[in-house]
């Protein structure tokens, strides 16, 4: 598998659309597009690093050095002051009402039995 194969392969993996990815690089979505068909024919080393960390996995995995993503990077980012306060609610809330809220949001609960020993 070529790196471009591997870069829409793990994407798609991700369920990542490439507007996200692009947006996370802070390119257009065409640019993505051409870094999956090999229209480029060859990628900087910090578009490789970059495109690694949106994709969560290793550059080494990405140019097919590796077979697994071993995903080394931790996500940096800091939350608004919105986003805290939401947090904050939503561990307030009991578990019928933290369902809706998912719903209404339109995520899963996949730990159901930790929000159950939380309430």
């Amino acid at each position: 598998m070529t790196i471009y194969e591997r870069i829409k392969a793990r994407r798609k993996e991700l369920e990542l659309s490439a507007d996200t990815v692009a947006e996370a690089l802070g390119v257009s979505r065409a640019t993505v597009y051409r870094y999956e068909s090999q229209d480029i024919e060859k990628l900087p080393t910090t578009v490789l690093e970059s495109l690694s960390k949106v994709l969560r996995c290793s550059p080494g995995y990405l140019m097919g050095w590796e077979d697994t993503p071993n995903f080394t990077y931790k996500e940096e980012f800091s939350l608004s002051d919105l986003e805290k306060n939401i947090i904050r609610k939503f561990r307030t809330l009991k578990n019928g009402e933290r369902a809706m809220f998912l719903r209404t949001i339109g995520v899963e609960d996949t730990e159901k039995g930790e929000s159950a020993k939380m309430a």
